[in-house]
């Protein structure tokens, strides 16, 4: 597979939302709260999701990349920066399920990091929530150590 990095362009939205939803059932803190809540004020976690990556665009378009195929989006990663702070973050990382296992979440990672050192940052975080078995491997094998675990508590209203 050919694969091609690019900057996103915002008519690739409505794609990169379609992919967030494909890729995130059950390893999603929204999904998570749908599970033990139910439906939560008429909109289900695929619609809370996807909004993720409304916020990631508005927030940095210029630090969000899309990876092609012939012409077909295949995956994607957003970023936020914080210069003053010296600190980024990988807030979504997505692929469609034919693109997985071939390495194309690495290199997406790998260009967030040239992205970032390029932005003059101290240092990069990403998360995943535990038992999302991809970023439990993938993520340290690019060079990310754990830091800490964090436990959500959440309550219905």
């Amino acid at each position: 597979m050919n694969i091609v990095i690019r900057p996103y362009q915002p008519g690739d939205l409505e794609t990169l939302r379609r992919i967030t939803v494909e890729s995130f059932e059950g390893v999603s803190l929204d999904h998570l709260v749908e599970n033990k809540f139910g439906l939560l004020h008429g909109h289900d976690w695929r619609w809370r999701k996807a909004r993720h990556i409304d916020d990631d665009v508005n927030a940095n378009a210029a630090g969000a990349f899309v990876a092609e195929a012939e012409g077909q989006i295949v995956g994607y990663i957003t970023t936020l920066v914080d210069r003053e702070a010296g600190k980024a973050r990988i807030p979504n990382l997505a692929l469609i399920a034919q693109a997985r296992g071939q390495g194309l979440g690495r290199k997406l990672i790998e260009h967030a990091l040239d992205y970032f050192r390029r932005e003059g940052v101290a240092y990069a975080m990403i998360e995943t929530v535990a038992g999302n078995e991809v970023g439990e491997y993938l993520y340290p094998s690019c060079g990310f150590v754990e830091i800490a675990r964090q436990i959500h508590f959440g309550i219905k209203l």
